[in-house]
Parts: C-alpha cells; structure tokens; sequence
C-alpha cells in the first residue's frame, strides 16, 4: 500500500476488513483506550485466527533493543501468514536505538507489519515519526472533550447493542467522571443490569452507579474548588485505599485548576451569559453551578497561578521520580487548600 499520512482510524479499520495493511503503524496520543481497541481489531484482521500467538512478537521501549525488533520484523513467518510485531512503550527506546530502527523500517516484508505505540504526540522532527510517516502511517489519538463524552458514550454503547439517551449519558459522565477506561467499566455493567432490554435509561444509571463514583470525580474537584483541605486530604486517603495511583490522580488536581482558570475568563467575557459558561464546561447540576461560581469569585489569579506553579512541579517530579507520588500529591492538595479566610463554607 501506498504512504498514508494521518487518516482516520475508521479508514484504516474498513482497509484492514478489505485485507489491506501498512508495514508500520505508529499509534500515538493519550487515548490508550482507543489505541488498544485498535490494535486489537489489527491483531485479529492481520493475524486471523492464532490460538497460539506464533504471529505475535511483543517488546516493550523500556527495555528492547532496535536489533532484537528488527530481527523480529525481518523474520518471515513460519508456514507462510503474517507476522505482527507490537513495541509497547516506544518513546522509551534509547535515541540510539530509535535511529537504528528508523533506519530498518523500508525493509519491513510485505507479510510482516510494525506496531508502535507512543504515548504522547508524535514529534513531527524525530527521524523515527518521519521513517514511520514514509513506511506506514502516524495517527494521534485524543480523547474526547468533556463536552463530547456523552456522545462518545451514547456510541459506546451501541457497540455494546444498548441504545441510550442524551440524559442518561450525561447522567453516567457526570457519576463516573471523564476517564474512558472508567465509563467503559459502569457501561459494561450497565449492560449486565439491563440483560436483554435493548435500551439503557437513567434509572439504570441511578441504580448502578449512583453516586459511589462521584466521590472519584466532582466530590474531589468541589472539595479542591472550597479549598476544603481536612475534605480534599480525605478523599485523597480514601482514594488510595482503592488503589488509585498518584501518576492518575494528579491529573484530576490538574483539572480542577485549569477549570477555574477557564471559567475565570471566560466570566469575566461580557458577551457570554452564566448558561454559557456553564455549557462550555459542562456543568449541568444547579448546585454545582453555584459552588463553582462561588470558588471563581474567591480564587484571585494569583492564587490559580501559585496553583499551576505548584502543580507542574509535582507533575515533574512525578515523572522524573525525583520524589515520593504519594508525598508529591499530599503536597500539592495542600498546597492548593491553603486558605487564610474561608473561600466557601462547607454545604
């Protein structure tokens, strides 16, 4: 097949349902999710039927050397087929690595094929997307906006053979939060409650979520909002009983902040009213809207900048693992709560 540059990824599933693949994929983007429900539609089309994973070699960035996933890709499958090479975690490979490698992707075998996954978006300038781009295909996955989730949830479960309204989408989003592998997790037993109803309403939702995820999602990020410290260090203990690391909570610190700072601005516009705002950031409940309204009025932008400071430098520290995740999050939830006079009183 001839060089494709980004297409979408329903093009490249109606290509592979046709029996026609790339030598290279180079899936990257935040949205681990989707990339691994891709992969798994490109194992099953490439591979077909492998009870035994023959066709499979799997290598991970961290530890893998650019011959090892040479030799592997270059190996002709036994008894003729396919064979499907996966490297996990590619933006890891040391630089001398991903050279060589970019160097040995035109020599891939028609019957062989490349999978690279990456986790942040591609650099345009690194040799190994620019290789990738000339043998095969770059896609950058992202997920989707918060104000895009009910649909992505409503086609989810389509998927699934349920059908489900716009309330009770938005209902499951505002109850399990915006992490996809979470509204896939409710969804699943949505459809297990439902057995053979073909529709998912919002007394589902009520019945088998309800509010026992909200403490994961907007109970935290109202807590942060009031600057409720002894409130937002609770839910942070709580959360870590249930095995949630730091790496993922952190970003739902981050959320928060960038929430605020949005609706800041986005406030202080003369020509957007307050339903505006509060649809621009999908904030539908009442009661939510008014804590949020209250928390922009007592948060200064100076206070939202010492916030941002303060969260990017527990995000470095995080991922340089200068420090402790746990300690690092315990800081920044107290730092972000420091208050010298009541932001909001406590509902």
């Amino acid at each position: 097949m001839p060089p494709s540059i980004e297409p979408s990824l329903s093009a490249l599933a109606q290509d592979w349902a046709q029996g026609a693949f790339h030598r290279v994929y180079f899936l990257a983007g935040p949205d681990t999710l989707t990339k691994d429900d891709a992969l798994q539609k490109l194992k099953k089309a490439f591979l077909g039927p492998d009870p035994a994973g023959m066709g499979l070699d799997v290598f991970d960035g961290n530890d893998a050397s650019a011959g090892a996933i040479l030799s592997a890709v270059n190996t002709l499958p036994f008894f003729g087929g396919r064979r499907l090479v996966l490297v996990r975690r590619a933006a890891e490979m040391a630089t001398a690595d991903t050279n060589r490698l970019a160097d040995g992707l035109a020599s891939i075998p028609a019957s062989n094929a490349l999978v690279l996954l990456w986790d942040e978006k591609p650099d345009a300038r690194s040799v190994l997307v620019q290789a990738a781009r000339s043998a095969g295909v770059v896609l950058t996955l992202w997920p989707p906006f918060e104000n895009q989730l009910p649909g992505w949830v409503i086609a989810r479960a389509e998927s699934l053979g349920k059908s489900m309204d716009r309330r009770a989408a938005q209902a499951l989003v505002e109850q399990a939060g915006p992490a996809l592998p979470d509204l896939v997790q409710e969804l699943g037993k949505l459809a297990l409650y439902a057995k053979d109803r073909p529709a998912l309403t919002l007394a589902d939702v009520a019945a088998v979520v309800g509010d026992k995820s909200s403490l994961r999602f907007m109970e935290w990020e109202r807590a942060l909002w009031r600057k409720d410290r002894a409130r937002s260090l609770s839910i942070v203990e709580v959360l870590r009983a249930q095995g949630e690391p730091a790496e993922k909570l952190l970003p739902q610190l981050i959320r928060a902040v960038q929430k605020l700072c949005l609706g800041k601005a986005l406030m202080s516009e003369k020509n957007m009213s307050k339903k505006q705002v509060f649809d621009r950031l999908w904030i539908k409940l009442q009661d939510t809207q008014a804590e949020f309204e209250r928390a922009v009025a007592g948060w200064t932008w100076n206070d939202l900048l010492r916030a941002l400071d303060r969260l990017v430098e527990a995000d470095v520290s995080l991922k340089r693992g200068r420090g402790h995740p746990d300690a690092d999050l315990t800081r920044a939830v107290w730092a972000l709560t420091e208050n010298d006079s009541t932001l909001v009183k406590r509902r």
